[in-house]
């Protein structure tokens, strides 16, 4: 109840005198709360909790009455007193915990004080009453303040205030300052020690009232007020202190609630009782703000008391299972109270354990079937739901087989609206519901078709299907109806698709894979050939798990049609028959169901008829069938439309009208728009109408070209749906569309055809997804087969959390119904399912992200916390940054927790460890394992979130070091070093002295052997000189072999020719002699002289021709003679060309001189000037040649270029002396690349092919110009030519 309280200042004459004060009662209420029961089946070690406490860590921590518990929101750590442990907790009835500025905790208990030092998890214990020298149970400490000096302060049963000592390790009694000066007493008890925000301490005690130790002061002194209070009585002693935000004293005795302002020295009374003045437990008050600045006091068996800010005003704070008492208190006596670091609250009890209330309300409110009560929901579960947009607020129930409930949301109320049913298998259920503009209500039912009411609800018509009426509803079984734009009704069904106008009731269906099919004429005329038993070939009535096989021959090229009926679905074929040719390949048959037509019947009845263009061999029929839905065995209605349950083979006589039959059957496919009849959902997009199938996947429909395109699902590729079945269908504000499926969440772009998907490997709870709807700030509710669920997306993260609300929340049930989902104009959320209707607005998430602890480490499956000296640690884990391990210690598992106690169950984690993995870890596990570590460092991280999905996105990491084994660390491969420098010096030495000895008694014979060594390489090597030149002389001279055979060839024909005509005009004279005609013979004479001069010229020039060979092949022969440079020049061109020439006769190339004619003659050795001109135009003829093979090869011809070598001569001459000759050899090749050029005369460089040159050429040519006093240069440009240029000099005389 909530009061305004006004006190008399009242005597008191006697301290023990109580008066009853008059509560004068304003604006009377009181706020219930629901509390979260934690009891000894949970973990709690003793339904007595007198303290809770949250460390600097997030961790709450538990003073009861069977020892100290630590708490991480899903596991406890017992902390107690072993018999003959002295390292243990010295008493198990512990009272208060408190945690100083180093992390360790010190705890009050029933002996005195218990330190717990977490760095080395040693506890260090003082007990009391030896300490004190106090009675046996005289020890009892009720509470510990750490203050901000560092000062550790507890109040007891016997010496009221106590002050630890570090220096000497023991507790002394607390200063005292009294007015008159006199040493206090201290034989009382005190219970509530705090710390002002200005240091000073402020205690209670029951010999003294109220105590104020200023910062600086010298002890401890009472507090006076104006108007009597008997705190100092140990009936109504001080039992709470608490300091609010704007620094206002709260306080409570055993029979009062105060308020002291310090600035005014005012003390003002709120409450007191006059009921059970002297229970004992009326001391265990505890006193908090919460986040919203309210303050509660918790009062013990007095209940619990809520003030609004720090005014006067307060609520009595209900909590359901406290009773009330006839004594006038309650049944559960509170201890203690924490408001945690997230703002939940914690209340400790007496006897009935610990409480958690978190002050965030849920959110849910869940409404069923109560069979006692009429005006409840119907009972068969929630089948379908609509909120109405002209009625805002009424939303429509659909039930199963209970017609439809109107829930109105002000003052939740249920108008029943029921209809007649004929074939519902539920007996008259609305499966989906829509209501237009105009108030018309339409009624989806599962089995009596669809029923049109007015706004009352008055039925006003019912469409059904009619098997002989073509223009009636599909199927019976509505499922989904939407409007689209043109006011039409697409209606899902669970037979088919059709688009119905209301204004003139006629119906579009919407032809679906299963439904296609045959024309009647098609039909009949395979109809007429099987009953005529005109198959040529035919395998029938075919039963269970069969394979045939029917072979047959085709005479003639004709047109045929084959037939075959079997079962399949979409998934599969199960009874197909095919027909293969005479190679054995399949060319026709039904192994595909996307190519199959409807048979009558079941929908998985199929059948195909094919045309097909047959030449003479030898085809068969095949057929095969598993063990269900066969011939006289039928699980489903059998095939109706055909006589045939196998394959068969006809041949059409009128081949003009088989061909009229096959256009009709080809026109067949231009109807079909949806692969499956059983239609989950319909959306009508901004562009697009999407169709949701239970079979089939995702249909997009473009309603302006009627074109459609399918999504669906292969195991095998990610870029499908990840599942066929598709229960909801939504399209977002930006275009995507979302499904839910039994395969999890899948995000179509319609503009890019990229599907992503969210599934239990992303955090999902279930794959099993029902509806889809659109929350706040890009939030998704989703409803399944395990709860609703919460999508919320990170953007910092780029992570999606994904919440689960099940029945613990409030939901009222785990299994939820597809399309029983809808979100009212306002932004409440309805779900359905057979456990009834749950609804919520908005979800009030905590906003405040879990502490993230890494709360053990196990090195090979042992806790650090179990080793002792063993331990890595210098300090308490928590507070372990870094960790140092060795080289064996390298099997590491962590476990964590995040600190964020709302619904512990539902915190989510990440964990890394960098230098190992990737990327983060998604797996929401609260612990990770890594084995076999190489020596190295790693750091390992966590993040976290709580219930609500709000991550601590800095988290928490130790850096891990893994040290080598000590023969991998650096000193040891110093070590290695080291030694083996120490071996190899010394092995170096002795070899040393060895050398040295041996050195000495060989040093004449080693130096004979190397001087023979010497000599017999020079010579060697001279030979090889020797041989390698004369090797390219004759390599130059093979290469002159054919030009020289083709010169002297020509002197050879001439003196044949002459010879024989000598012969002849010999034979002519002597006929002309004898017959006396001197003067003719004497002219055939001189022609013959003449003829013998010619034959005498050629026989010369075949003899210099071979001296000249001759010359060129000495070896030894070195004479500088003048020589005929341009004579020179023009023979070596001309042998080169016509031994090229000889050698391949495709060898081609012009070849000019421009010598100049005063070229005067040059002292040179002739052979080798000889060689180096014969290799400068070798080269030349070799490099167009190439040029010319190579713009052969590309496919073109040769073009404008001409193939060309000149040769030149000049005299050279410098500063107006004539000082040399020059002979150029220059081609139109390809030129030399610049990255060689440098190269080319160095020795054995080459760029022929392998075998094609020897590399000596240039060098040696380049070495006797040189040895002639004259230079060998080179012009060349790629792509262009090149020219090569000897300078001879000519007054030089080479010696």
């Amino acid at each position: 109840m909530k009061y305004s309280i006004k006190r008399s200042i009242v005597s008191r004459s006697i301290i023990f005198t109580l008066s009853i004060f008059v509560l004068v009662a304003f604006d009377l209420q009181a706020q219930e709360i629901q509390l979260e029961t934690i009891s000894i089946s949970n973990g709690l070690a003793s339904p007595q909790v007198m303290d809770v406490m949250q460390d600097s860590y997030g961790l709450i921590w538990l003073a009861t009455g069977n020892g100290v518990q630590r708490y991480d929101g899903y596991s406890w750590k017992t902390f107690r007193n072993t018999i003959g442990n002295p390292n243990t907790l010295q008493n198990n009835v512990t009272f208060d915990i408190e945690e100083d500025q180093n992390h360790d905790l010190w705890i009050a208990s029933d002996k005195g004080v218990t330190k717990y030092d977490r760095s080395t998890n040693t506890f260090y214990n003082y007990d009391f009453e030896g300490i004190f020298d106090l009675a046996l149970g005289s020890g009892r400490t009720f509470n510990i303040l750490a203050d901000s000096q560092g000062r550790i302060w507890a109040t007891t049963a016997a010496k009221e205030i106590v002050l630890f000592v570090p220096e000497s390790e023991t507790w002394v009694l607390a200063p005292y300052e009294h007015l008159d000066g006199k040493k206090g007493e201290r034989s009382g008890i005190s219970f509530p020690i705090i710390e002002d925000k200005d240091g000073g301490i402020w205690a209670g005690s029951s010999s003294y009232g109220l105590l104020h130790f200023p910062k600086g002061g010298a002890g401890f002194k009472p507090i006076e007020f104006d108007q009597f209070v008997d705190f100092n009585s140990t009936i109504n002693g001080i039992s709470g202190l608490y300091f609010d935000k704007d620094g206002i004293l709260w306080i409570t005795s055993r029979l009062e609630v105060h308020k002291y302002n310090l600035k005014t020295k005012e003390l003002r009374m709120l409450a007191e009782y006059d009921y059970s003045l002297e229970d004992i437990y009326s001391s265990l008050n505890s006193i908090k703000e919460d986040r919203d600045g309210n303050i509660w006091v918790l009062n013990n068996f007095r209940g619990v008391l809520k003030f609004e800010g720090n005014t006067d005003s307060f609520q009595e704070v209900l909590i359901p299972g406290n009773r009330k008492i006839n004594s006038g208190g309650w049944t559960h006596r509170f201890t203690h109270m924490l408001i945690d670091s997230s703002g939940i609250i914690w209340f400790g009890s007496l006897s009935n354990g610990l409480f958690k209330y978190d002050p965030i309300n849920k959110p849910f409110k869940y409404y069923s079937n109560q069979p006692e009560d009429p005006n409840s929901i119907s009972p068969g579960g929630i089948y379908g739901l609509y909120a109405s947009t002209i009625n805002p607020g009424k939303v429509f129930i659909g039930t199963r087989g209970h017609g439809i409930n109107v829930f109105d949301s002000s003052d939740k109320s249920i108008t029943k609206v029921n209809f007649s049913s004929e074939r519902d298998m539920f007996g008259g259920s609305a499966r989906s519901i829509y209501e237009q503009n105009d108030g018309t209500i339409w009624v989806g039912t599962w089995g009596d078709g669809l029923i049109k009411m007015d706004k009352d609800y008055n039925e006003i018509k019912r469409y059904k299907n009619d098997p002989e009426d073509k223009n009636s509803l599909i199927n019976n079984q509505v499922r989904v109806i939407r409007e689209d734009r043109t006011g039409k009704l697409w209606i899902g069904t669970n037979g088919g698709l059709e688009v119905f106008d209301p204004k003139t009731e006629t119906y579009k269906e919407v032809v679906s894979q299963y439904a296609k099919s045959y024309s009647e004429e098609i039909i009949t005329k395979v109809k007429g050939w099987l009953e005529k038993e005109e198959a040529i070939a035919i395998i029938d009535n075919v039963t269970e798990n069969k394979e045939l096989t029917k072979e047959f021959e085709i005479t003639e090229k004709a047109t045929y049609f084959l037939a075959t009926v079997g079962e399949g679905d979409l998934a599969s074929m199960a009874d197909f028959g095919w027909l293969r040719n005479p190679s054995g390949e399949t060319i026709a048959g039904m192994e595909s169901f996307g190519d199959s037509y409807f048979a009558g019947g079941a929908p998985k009845n199929r059948m195909i008829i094919t045309q097909l263009e047959l030449s003479p061999g030898t085809y068969s029929l095949r057929y095969s069938s598993d063990d269900s839905h066969h011939y006289n065995s039928w699980n489903a209605p059998e095939p109706e439309f055909l006589p045939l349950y196998g394959i068969a083979i006809f041949k059409q006589e009128n081949q003009a009208e088989s061909q009229a039959k096959v256009v009709n059957i080809n026109e067949q496919n231009a109807e079909i728009i949806i692969q499956d009849p059983n239609i989950s959902d319909i959306e009508i997009g901004k562009k697009y109408i999407w169709i949701a199938s239970l079979n089939a996947g995702l249909t997009q429909i473009d309603p302006e070209t009627n074109s459609v395109k399918y999504y669906t699902s292969d195991p095998l590729d990610p870029a499908t749906l990840s599942s066929i079945q598709v229960n909801d269908v939504f399209e977002d504000e930006n275009g995507l569309i979302w499904m839910a499926t039994y395969g999890g969440i899948n995000v179509l772009d319609p503009n890019t055809g990229q599907i992503s998907r969210y599934t239990e490997e992303d955090g999902l709870p279930t794959n099993f997804l029902e509806t889809i709807l659109p929350g706040e700030n890009g939030e998704m509710w989703l409803s399944s087969r395990n709860g609703l669920i919460q999508m919320i997306r990170n953007e910092s993260l780029n992570k999606v959390t994904f919440i689960n609300y099940n029945e613990d929340d409030g939901i009222g049930g785990d299994v939820f119904i597809s399309l029983a989902a809808e979100k009212t104009p306002n932004g409440d959320f309805y779900f359905g399912g057979d456990h009834g209707l749950t609804t919520f607005s908005t979800i009030a998430s905590n906003k405040v992200p879990p502490s993230v602890i890494i709360s053990n480490l196990s090195i090979s499956n042992r806790s650090i916390y179990d080793m002792t000296t063993d331990s890595p640690l210098d300090e308490d884990l928590l507070s372990t940054k870094a960790i140092t391990l060795r080289y064996d210690q390298n099997d590491l598992s962590f476990e964590f927790a995040a600190l964020h106690y709302a619904n512990p169950s539902k915190n989510q984690y990440a964990h890394m460890m960098e230098g190992l993995d990737e990327d983060w870890v998604y797996d929401n596990r609260n612990f990770a394992s890594y084995t076999n570590l190489e020596p190295g460092t790693y750091t390992f991280k966590v993040i976290a979130s709580n219930a609500y999905g709000v991550w601590n996105e800095e988290g928490t990491s130790l850096l891990v070091t893994i040290l080598p084994p000590w023969w991998k660390t650096w000193w040891a491969y110093t070590l290695y070093l080291v030694g083996l420098g120490l071996v190899i010096f010394v092995a170096y030495s002795e070899l040393k002295r060895r050398i040295r000895v041996k050195e000495r008694a060989q040093s004449l014979e080693r130096e004979v052997a190397q001087s023979k060594e010497i000599e017999k390489a020079y010579t060697k090597l001279k030979a090889t000189q020797s041989q390698l030149i004369q090797s390219e002389k004759m390599a130059s001279l093979g290469e002159l072999t054919a030009g020289i055979a083709h010169e002297i060839q020509n002197p050879l024909n001439f003196v044949n020719n002459f010879s024989e005509v000598s012969v002849e005009l010999i034979d002519e004279m002597q006929e002309e002699l004898a017959q006396g005609n001197t003067e003719v013979a004497i002219e055939i004479s001189n022609d013959l002289k003449e003829n013998l001069g010619k034959i005498n010229h050629h026989g010369k020039r075949a003899d210099s021709i071979v001296k000249g060979m001759l010359e060129h092949s000495r070896t030894n022969v070195r004479d500088v003679q003048p020589t005929n440079l341009n004579a020179l020049a023009d023979e070596f061109l001309r042998l080169s060309y016509h031994g090229l020439r000889a050698k391949d006769k495709n060898f081609n190339a012009d070849f000019s001189t421009e010598l100049a004619p005063s070229l005067p003659k040059v002292d040179v050795v002739s052979q080798d000037i000889g060689r180096v001109i014969l290799n400068l135009i070798n080269n030349a003829f070799y490099a167009v040649d190439s040029r010319s093979k190579d713009l052969k090869s590309k496919g073109d011809d040769l073009g404008d270029y001409q193939p060309k070598v000149i040769v030149r001569s000049r005299l050279v001459d410098l500063a107006g002396i004539s000082s040399g000759v020059e002979i150029s050899v220059e081609d139109n090749g390809e030129g030399i690349p610049k990255a060689i050029k440098d190269k080319i005369f160095q020795p054995f460089f080459t760029t022929k092919p392998t075998g094609s040159g020897t590399g000596l050429g240039l060098s040696m040519s380049y070495d006797i110009i040189k040895a002639h006093g004259g230079d060998l240069r080179v012009k060349s440009v790629e792509g262009e030519g090149t020219e090569m240029i000897i300078f001879l000099p000519i007054k030089e005389q080479l010696v």
